[in-house]
């Protein structure tokens, strides 16, 4: 654990660390290998000149998209491209972090995917084994109906108050109802519009422990990620996990690598309260569409394991065409 200051926040108040130890520490470990996880804090431009005094290969972590919300400062943006240009290699979840380091200056040939991962394998076990007794499930959490669920903090970011939007507008002859798992600043608000509005099937559920959240996702028919700006969503690995259709905005970062238009889910423009209510509305009509969705999210999600991530972090790590870091050590700045 490094001392240092945090001395100001960046974007949605992340805060910016100044860790000047962080020198002594590279020197100290010897590392062969640096993965620099992004360009916010003052910690990452010590490591940098290290790399450049010290010779150090520089391995660059990136999960931002052209998609994502940021400030259009022409400054920031040569700075991003010099450190591109400084780089040796690049690591990224998938296509879309992919095209903005291409856009940054990074070259295709050094750019190694290593996909973003929950565990696979419990969110599947786990909600195949609580499916079993479905029914009794909803009832204990007081549940009824088709349930939509979404899982995320609660802040117009994530898109809350186009889906509650959305949801106003289903028409249904059955008792459908919109679960919304996780708390944050907006959470009263949204509840008091719901009041207003009288949308007395929405359930806010706050937020819940990786435990406690199979139970819901093995009682959900449908999953929405609504999301306004995201780096990737491991949210629908989660879902996906658990065998579920997918309607996810156009600004998910995961958006381009998870999600078939029309194969395991819908994807709809982001804010766009029509389209999403027309995706929900087809799959809340339809229940064999909704499992045959949920068949090929499973599919999908098969290929973003932690074992196929470990193993793209690895090839960018151990870089064939450089022998002599075979046996590397390495210091991940993420």
């Amino acid at each position: 654990m490094l001392s240092g200051l945090q001395i100001g926040k960046a974007y949605q108040d992340a805060p910016i660390f100044f860790n000047p130890g962080i020198i002594y520490q590279l020197w100290k470990q010897q590392t062969d290998v640096i993965i620099f996880g992004g360009w916010q804090h003052f910690t990452y431009w010590l490591a940098l000149v290290y790399t450049e005094v010290m010779g150090v290969r520089l391995l660059i972590w990136s999960e931002s998209t052209l998609k994502d919300e940021r400030s259009a400062s022409k400054l920031k943006d040569k700075l991003k491209r010099w450190i591109v240009s400084k780089a040796d290699g690049y690591i990224v979840p998938g296509k879309a972090q992919k095209d903005y380091l291409l856009y940054l200056g990074a070259k295709n040939e050094r750019i190694w995917v290593a996909p973003n991962a929950v565990d696979t394998d419990f969110f599947t076990s786990k909600t195949e084994l609580y499916r079993q007794d479905r029914e009794t499930l909803k009832q204990k959490l007081n549940l009824n109906g088709i349930v939509i669920l979404s899982v995320g903090r609660l802040i117009d970011e994530k898109g809350i108050p186009e889906l509650l939007a959305a949801f106003a507008q289903l028409k249904t002859n059955q008792l459908v109802t919109l679960v919304i798992v996780g708390d944050g600043s907006q959470s009263e608000e949204y509840q008091h519009y719901c009041q207003q509005k009288q949308l007395n099937n929405v359930v806010f559920s706050g937020f819940q422990n990786q435990n406690t959240l199979v139970q819901y996702y093995a009682i959900a028919d449908i999953f929405v990620f609504p999301t306004r700006t995201d780096p990737w969503g491991l949210v629908l690995n989660e879902a996906m996990s658990a065998s579920l259709p997918i309607v996810c905005s156009s600004s998910a970062g995961a958006v381009d690598d998870l999600i078939e238009d029309g194969g395991n889910g819908f994807i709809f423009s982001v804010g766009n309260v029509t389209l999403l209510a027309e995706a929900l509305q087809r799959l809340v009509d339809d229940e064999d569409l909704r499992k045959r969705m949920g068949m090929r999210s499973h599919e999908i999600i098969l290929n973003y394991t932690p074992q196929i991530m470990a193993q793209g972090l690895q090839e960018a790590i151990v870089d064939d065409k450089l022998s002599n870091i075979n046996k590397s050590k390495f210091i991940s700045l993420h």
